[in-house]
């Protein structure tokens, strides 16, 4: 990966990272033991995801907003991470 495109790409997999903790965070409610399980979790999961939306179901309205804000923040994130790979594969072909 071209070195500014492999920062760029850090540095969203790192505030990527960080929504997902306060993800978390909410969701777990000042539990630290549901806390540190859902931390652990793969975003890959089927079971992961749905351990995920029930507990978003179980939150207030407000709280609820608030995730989803982050969900479509986190959304983002990760178009411009896809952006960013197609790019690079681009710049690798265009190289060979």
């Amino acid at each position: 990966m071209h070195r500014h495109i492999g920062r760029a790409y850090d540095a969203l997999w790192a505030e990527h990272q960080r929504i997902h903790r306060i993800h978390i965070r909410l969701l777990a409610q000042g539990a630290e033991k549901l806390e540190r399980s859902l931390s652990h979790g793969n975003l890959e999961d089927g079971k992961y995801i749905d351990k995920l939306l029930d507990l978003e179901e179980g939150l207030t309205r407000s709280k609820q907003r608030s995730v989803r804000r982050l969900n479509r923040y986190g959304a983002k994130i990760e178009n411009l991470m896809d952006a960013l790979l197609k790019l690079d594969k681009q710049r690798i072909g265009a190289e060979l």
